[in-house]
């Protein structure tokens, strides 16, 4: 089936993973791609393309989400999302409590949940898009100090798996992609809040090396296209072989 004027909307647009599968996505001439982000000024380069759109906005304001696809997403239906936007923290559980743990929740789930409520709409998507989320390795595997990311990142898999099923009946397809330590300026604020034996070991658990942000890219595309239309409720681990330890 020939894919022609597909609206996408990436969140976490800006930097990372979300600005590289735009920067891919905008140079198909059929793709609109939407990013959402809190900060133009990173995203001035790809505002020169002619089928992009960027949305300023804050994912923390749940409660704006609704106004957000009354006044910018009207009459539009999208063929795919892809939720990027994300928060990491390294905390040991002594220093946590709840409203810690609830303001990952806010970005990394809460946000995504609301997102989609709408995107499930026939109003806002096509029937047989396509809905991405980023998950991570530690949703499966854990890691120390990381209890609010990953059981954020867990609770983006029971998610995929529920709506993949709910959404099955328009043949909308539900994802996850789980990276591994990818090279993003996330990953370097983790390294600065942790010492050089700690970034040693970190790097030592990916047989492949830290991967690249190109490296998830290829799989985001891949669930998006045509070609993946038989894929739903799956978890795709893009990590250089740091699950298979």
């Amino acid at each position: 089936m020939q894919e022609l004027n597909r609206n996408i909307l990436v969140t976490g647009a800006t930097s990372g993973i979300g600005k590289g599968v735009v920067e891919e996505l905008v140079k198909n001439s059929n793709n609109i791609v939407y990013g959402i982000g809190r900060d133009a000024t990173k995203v001035e380069s790809l505002q020169r393309h002619p089928n992009f759109r960027f949305i300023t906005f804050d994912l923390y304001q749940i409660d704006e989400i609704e106004n957000l696809f009354k006044s910018k997403f009207s009459d539009i239906k999208f063929s795919g999302f892809i939720h990027c936007a994300g928060i990491e923290e390294t905390l040991p559980i002594t220093l946590y409590n709840p409203q810690k743990v609830e303001k990952i929740f806010q970005l990394n789930v809460f946000s995504a949940i609301e997102l989609l409520r709408f995107l499930s709409k026939k109003k806002h998507s096509v029937d047989q898009a396509s809905f991405i989320l980023l998950s991570s390795v530690m949703g499966e595997l854990g890691q120390p100090g990381k209890i609010g990311y990953c059981a954020s990142k867990s609770a983006i898999l029971g998610l995929v798996k529920s709506l993949a099923l709910e959404l099955s009946k328009r043949k909308i397809r539900v994802n996850a992609v789980s990276p591994g330590i990818v090279n993003t300026p996330l990953t370097q604020l983790l390294f600065e809040q942790v010492d050089a034996d700690n970034v040693k070991q970190i790097k030592e658990m990916h047989p492949l090396g830290v991967g690249e942000v190109d490296d998830v890219v290829g799989m985001l595309t891949f669930l998006l296209s045509d070609q993946s239309k038989w894929v739903t409720g799956q978890n795709f681990k893009v990590d250089g072989g740091y699950s298979i330890q």
